[in-house]
């Protein structure tokens, strides 16, 4: 079998490390006794919607890459799976470990409440399966959540694949996760499922079909950088379904608690288009495409940096807000950016040439 190399596009780290920076700033500005000014704290949280970022970059560059590899790769489903499950699982069950060892010696944890957890949790996350429980979905590794929703979409991505032919499959897949969102979200928010409410109301936010239209947008957005053109192909009705699901989703007392994430979610596919044309050439720096490269070891890290820095009362350093915000994510990035460059070289890519030669091995003996 002849090793497909694909071509680099340095757009997609600029926009991970965009992502992962969203992200930490937003955890960053969740610390500390003194407070922000209450605008720009709200702001700040805004950061959060990297992770849909991070979704729509995923479902992107999957479509990109399976498109070209499963002309020519023999299993090319099996292989799918073998490089998805040795790209995320050797880093976040180093992150399951240092938590089940936070336990027992009783190590800092970012947040001041300790969450709860089982024999059932651990499994669960081991397995990918925590997003199945509210109790689960984020109580072990801080931001699991987003983990357990990507392995959903890596399930049902083969399926995928094959039925999403254009963009007019991809708006009609678009408009499907957004109804099915919507009849779950208005069925879940009146029924009393589990005594906290606020728990509750987080799990229909992280939950997969919460953010699966996210990754709708990301498959538009590879039929929309692969020809601008395609556009033209998605029928009037389609469109016109589109925009009356779309304030629809706005609509529901949910989505009131972190802004709409489908909104965030078309803002950031004209972003990541942007990017694609060059439009956005002053982003594309270095140390953004080099974070964006181990985003996803920052992602798992910065958690516990977080929680070491405070441990050592590095988290307040004066009385101005605006001052320990910025000092504290200089502080939090440094640690974050240097310990994920060693787990980036000493852990993921010898995973991933590892999944490189299990699959050219039992591609050849095929």
């Amino acid at each position: 079998m002849n090793v497909i190399k694909l071509e680099k596009l340095d757009y997609i780290d600029v926009i991970r490390g965009i992502a992962i920076l969203m992200v930490v700033i937003t955890h960053t500005a969740q610390q500390g006794l003194v407070k922000l000014p209450h605008l720009l704290s709200v702001f700040l949280s805004f950061g959060a919607r990297g992770v849909q970022l991070f979704f729509i970059a995923s479902a992107f560059t999957l479509f990109r890459s399976y498109k070209k590899r499963n002309k020519i790769e023999k299993s090319p489903v099996k292989n799918f799976f073998i490089r998805r499950f040795f790209r995320i699982a050797p880093i976040y069950y180093l992150g399951i470990i240092y938590y089940i060892f936070r336990i027992m010696y009783n190590l800092p944890y970012w947040q001041a409440s300790q969450p709860h957890i089982t024999i059932g949790n651990v499994i669960s996350n081991f397995f990918y399966c925590h997003g199945l429980s509210p109790y689960w979905i984020n109580s072990l590794v801080p931001g699991g959540w987003s983990i357990t929703v990507e392995m959903f979409f890596y399930i049902l991505f083969p399926f995928l694949f094959k039925r999403i032919e254009n963009i007019n499959f991809g708006f009609i897949f678009l408009n499907l996760t957004l109804l099915v969102k919507l009849v779950l979200q208005e069925f879940f928010q009146y029924g009393n499922f589990i005594s906290d409410t606020y728990l509750w109301r987080e799990f229909i936010f992280y939950y997969f079909p919460s953010q699966l239209p996210i990754f709708a947008l990301g498959v538009i957005l590879y039929f929309l950088i692969e020809n601008p053109d395609n556009i033209k192909l998605v029928k009037t009705k389609h469109f016109a379904f589109f925009f009356i699901l779309l304030p629809l989703q706005i609509g529901s007392k949910f989505d009131f608690l972190y802004l709409n994430h489908i909104i965030f979610g078309i803002i950031f596919v004209v972003f990541a288009l942007l990017m694609s044309k060059e439009k956005l050439n002053f982003l594309s720096k270095p140390i953004i495409r080099y974070i964006g490269k181990i985003s996803f070891s920052i992602y798992i890290i910065h958690f516990i940096v977080i929680a070491w820095l405070a441990r050592f009362h590095l988290i307040d350093f004066c009385n101005n807000g605006l001052i320990n915000l910025l000092l504290r994510f200089i502080l939090i990035l440094f640690f974050s950016v240097l310990i994920s460059t060693l787990t980036y070289r000493l852990i993921e890519i010898p995973f991933q040439n590892l999944a490189k030669r299990i699959i050219l091995k039992t591609e050849n003996d095929n």
